[in-house]
């Protein structure tokens, strides 16, 4: 299994250099962020070739899917981080939808595959895949629109495009009561990249509420491929070193 690191949440007020000194410490080789800015990448590039790094995934800038009249915005925004992503050697992009908009969710559905096959030829030209990312309403993205799984998995079944796969958050949908070890076994083929974090408090227990060595079995069992990104916020930086000394035996 790849473990994908999350910069900003891991390593808060690092520099490249600083963060990637630690990761090569405990021999994590992996990372990801969000957004970047154009001043970011020239430093990025420069820090992932100096310490041998890869970047697994970042974000655009604009995540508007559900409303037709913000398509341009969107493809807009999805060409800028395409041009980054090509500097930087990374082969995905994440994306959310948008939050409910108060149309029909029939018509928000329809929004989203329509905007996601107009961007699949800009996407199989790149060689990038588009993570299309469904969020929990309940605690931490209160109006979003997509927060069931199975309607991200149909999503990604109607644009029938090999570079758009769904970014399968656990925290997520555990606070959207789903049975994840299922809904992941049932789906693999259809998940480009995961996401972890402590339940409930998006923190670095990540053994307790939700033991996810079960997620690693599981995901073992099947020789998964697809990057495990830890996506969280522990208390201190000596408690992300903790964490990456607890999930060393599972790389």
């Amino acid at each position: 299994m790849r473990f994908s690191l999350n910069l900003p949440g891991l390593f808060p007020g690092l520099s490249f250099e600083e963060a990637f000194r630690i990761m090569q410490q405990y021999r994590f080789d992996t990372l990801e962020t969000w957004t970047l800015t154009d001043a970011d990448v020239p430093a990025l590039r420069s820090a992932l070739e100096t310490f041998g790094m890869k970047l697994s995934t970042c974000c655009p800038s604009f995540f508007i899917l559900n409303d037709p009249d913000r398509r341009d915005e969107y493809e807009a925004s999805l060409c800028k981080a395409l041009r980054t992503v090509d500097a930087l050697g990374c082969p995905s992009l994440i994306t959310q939808v948008g939050q409910d908009t108060g149309a029909p969710r029939e018509a928000q559905h329809q929004s989203i595959v329509d905007g996601l096959r107009r961007m699949a030829p800009l996407l199989e030209k790149a060689g990038v895949t588009l993570l299309v990312e469904p969020l929990n309403d309940v605690k931490d993205h209160k109006g979003y629109y997509l927060t069931d799984s199975n309607e991200g998995f149909s999503i990604i079944r109607e644009v029938n495009s090999p570079r758009v796969r769904l970014l399968y958050d656990v925290y997520h949908q555990l606070h959207m009561g789903e049975d994840v070890l299922t809904r992941i076994e049932q789906n693999l083929p259809l998940i480009g990249h995961f996401h972890i974090a402590g339940f409930p408090n998006r923190d670095d227990r990540i053994f307790e509420n939700f033991d996810y060595a079960s997620l690693f079995e599981l995901l073992g069992k099947h020789n998964v491929q697809a990057p495990i990104g830890v996506e969280l916020f522990p208390k201190s930086l000596e408690a992300t070193c903790a964490l990456l000394q607890q999930l060393q035996p599972y790389c």
